[in-house]
């Protein structure tokens, strides 16, 4: 019974990570690049939800040790502690996950990983005997730059790379060694209701902060009023894990794929003694969600237009019933 419990077990894992998640907690919210507004329709129910980010001054400080460096950060963040951009380059460097990888960055929003960045750029400067290079390795990836050299072209001449190292350099003007700089962040506000039914919500206030990871407060009023947390913790840069409450002590693992965006959720509630996989993948315009727990399954194909419109046709089975729906998804 053991041995089949674990045969069980690794191919839902591999699975999962084949297919790589819709997110199981509030924290992942984070990870979107815009904010969003939905309508969903299901078991002649009508449900409504929006997330939307606010931007503010945080109280923490860069302190400039390398102009270029902080030139480097503006170019690519704005100084925003937890920036994500379409390509789901994350962070105040924007990294991918090659370069969050290759520097050991285990918490990729951390701004103390500016070090690590240094030191990273010194290493492609003396490979290449050019910072331009290195700060066009750093946009492209070590191997384009590279193979720019190799086939006998001027990586500055590449239209991708000139116009990155002309926007640093000229951002890296603009500050000196000793400057302090406001570091700047996202509160993200999300909401789902049910608008057929009176008093049927789902609300979150998500607070990022880069030595851990995020908190989320939220309330619900699904079965009665109830208040919800979750923290989240970086343990690498693709794994995090999770604790909170929601009617019960619930805790959970994100595994993100090599990519970021496809990403595997696996969370376990204690108060329902309930074990739930999510996980997704796209294909170009297409993608689509899986999950399973004990209670239900799910499978939500969508398609994506203009990487802004969103429509979903999510399959439901619970209850020995299969329970079809469709929504409409709009990033802005």
């Amino acid at each position: 019974m053991f041995k089949r419990i674990l045969l069980f077990t690794f191919f839902a894992f591999v699975f999962s990570v084949c297919v790589a998640s819709v997110s199981l907690f509030p924290n992942e919210i984070l990870y979107q690049s815009r904010s969003t507004v939905g309508i969903k329709y299901s078991e002649q129910a009508v449900g409504f939800s929006i997330s939307s980010k606010f931007p503010i001054n945080t109280f923490f400080k860069y302190r400039v040790e390398d102009p270029m460096l902080a030139g480097l950060m503006q170019a690519e963040s704005s100084f925003f502690l937890h920036a994500v951009s379409d390509s789901n380059a994350i962070g105040l460097f924007q990294m991918k996950p090659f370069t969050a990888s290759e520097i050991g960055a285990l918490n990729p929003f951390n701004p103390y990983n500016d070090k690590k960045v240094s030191d990273l750029l010194k290493k492609y400067t003396n490979a290449f005997g050019s910072v331009d290079y290195a700060l066009g390795a750093y946009h492209i990836g070590y191997y384009g730059v590279q193979k720019l050299i190799n086939s006998g072209n001027n990586p500055l001449n590449d239209s991708r790379i000139n116009d990155y190292v002309k926007k640093i350099n000229s951002f890296q003007r603009l500050y000196k060694e000793g400057d302090k700089i406001t570091l700047k962040d996202y509160i993200w506000f999300d909401i789902s209701m049910n608008l057929s039914e009176a008093n049927n919500f789902d609300a979150h206030i998500v607070v990022p902060e880069f030595f851990l990871g995020s908190f989320a407060l939220g309330m619900n009023n699904f079965d009665g009023f109830n208040i919800t947390f979750n923290q989240e913790f970086f343990l690498f840069w693709f794994l995090q894990a999770y604790v909170g409450y929601n009617e019960g002590v619930i805790t959970g693992l994100t595994l993100k794929s090599n990519d970021w965006y496809n990403k595997i959720t696996v969370k376990y509630d204690f108060s329902k003694d309930d074990l739930s996989w999510v996980a997704s993948s796209s294909f170009d315009l297409f993608y689509f969600d899986i999950g399973f727990s004990k209670t239900n399954i799910f499978f939500k194909p969508g398609f994506t237009i203009n990487n802004k419109y969103s429509f979903e046709i999510p399959v439901f089975y619970k209850n020995h019933v299969f329970v079809p729906g469709i929504a409409a998804i709009i990033k802005f």
